[in-house]
């Protein structure tokens, strides 16, 4: 069935007033509302659903109906389910596991000394940072905090040199690679800690695919769609899949970067809500160091007031983020860390040059909503009917 330019796919029946259609023409697909009573249709991307205490409104007669998130998932999940095959959800999404993997291991380089110690914006995002002078090899350093699983393989293949203080790899055989991806060093990383590694793109990938949020400015699914382009190609890693892919995602990204990147401690760092984070964090002995407004893309571009906070006595660290325009009943939030927590992510975002607490504190921030949205949206693509008896 096709409708305005979109083909029907799949469809599953609520109740008596309300269907939910799985739509597509080009580009991610969308969720379609149907108003069984008055024929009227809506369609809207599935990250919709990402938010659970959002509510479905339809008019039935002279009233509203209104649906909860929980309500509608059942057939949300049913209407992916009879549309993968159409769409041939499976291939796309194993090929967007490989890209998404490429992308988040492509090395930053520096050519002098002076880019070691001042290295500009568009370079920080990275999980790996690759210097060599005129002649000489390679040496590509990890920005990423290690893993207990991990530091066994580390410690195996990093060797002290310059031109870091820290240990790094060395790329013996001249090039450096696009993407360092297929690395020996990487395949065991995945292999002892597939959870961080390898485990974690299947998810993100369908999500994707499916139009869950990429933080594309808009709400425009810049990224979702750009995979829809060129995954379906035969040559879908080439070098220009991979750059027009890039250019599409890289706020989406950055924001994968940072979660990989602070992975091993984002548990320790303890978040709560306020109703007043900074006077709050000020009964607590809490002393202003730095403020500073920041964006948060994946909440409709929403500006937040962020203040960094110490404690002198325990070296604890705590940011207080406040909206700048407030929704009704709308809270701050609090992240505390400990202070070597606190030290730990100053070293592993600084790559080896000098710390930047601000970049620093975004890139904290940053992962943080992302381990949040990889939680949500894995709970949207496995979701389940409760069994009789399971509380709702």
């Amino acid at each position: 069935m096709s409708t305005g330019g979109l083909s029907v796919l799949a469809e599953y029946e609520v109740d008596d007033d309300l269907m939910l259609l799985f739509a597509r023409s080009e580009g991610i697909p969308r969720l379609g509302i149907h108003n069984l009573n008055n024929d009227k249709k809506k369609y809207v991307p599935f990250s919709f659903v990402e938010n659970p205490g959002r509510v479905l409104k339809i008019k039935v007669g002279r009233s509203n109906k209104e649906y909860r998130v929980s309500d509608i998932m059942e057939g949300v999940s049913s209407v992916i389910k009879n549309s993968g095959e159409a769409i041939k959800l499976n291939s796309l999404v194993w090929r967007g596991v490989q890209v998404l993997s490429d992308l988040a291991h492509v090395p930053r380089t520096a050519r002098s000394d002076a880019d070691l110690n001042i290295i500009t914006e568009n370079k920080k995002d990275t999980l790996w940072y690759a210097y060599t002078p005129k002649r000489g090899k390679w040496r590509v350093r990890p920005c990423f905090a290690f893993a207990s699983a991990e530091h066994a393989v580390m410690s195996a293949v990093l060797e002290e040199g310059k031109p870091w203080p820290a240990p790094a790899l060395s790329i013996e055989n001249g090039a450096l690679p696009s993407t360092m991806r297929n690395a020996p060093l990487v395949k065991e990383l995945a292999r002892v800690n597939p959870a961080r590694w390898s485990e974690f793109m299947l998810p993100v990938s369908k999500a994707m695919l499916l139009g869950f949020s990429d933080w594309s400015g808009g709400g425009e699914h810049l990224f979702g769609n750009a995979l829809w382009k060129y995954l379906p190609k035969e040559n879908y890693r080439s070098e220009e899949t991979i750059s027009a892919v890039s250019s599409a995602g890289r706020l989406f990204m950055n924001r994968i970067t940072a979660y990989l990147r602070l992975w091993p401690i984002l548990e320790t760092i303890k978040s709560e809500q306020s109703h007043d984070a900074l006077k709050e964090l000020g009964e607590r002995g809490m002393k202003k160091r730095e403020r500073f407004e920041m964006t948060a893309p994946n909440l409709d571009d929403k500006r937040f007031r962020v203040t960094r906070l110490a404690d002198e006595n325990t070296s604890a660290v705590a940011f207080g983020i406040e909206p700048v325009t407030r929704l009704p009943g709308e809270q701050d939030r609090v992240l505390t860390l400990a202070g070597d927590v606190w030290e730990t992510c100053l070293d592993t975002c600084s790559m080896g040059g000098e710390r930047d607490p601000r970049y620093a504190c975004n890139s904290i921030i940053s992962a943080i909503e992302t381990k949040n949205w990889y939680k949500r949206i894995v709970e949207c693509l496995t979701w389940a009917p409760k069994a009789d008896g399971d509380e709702l």
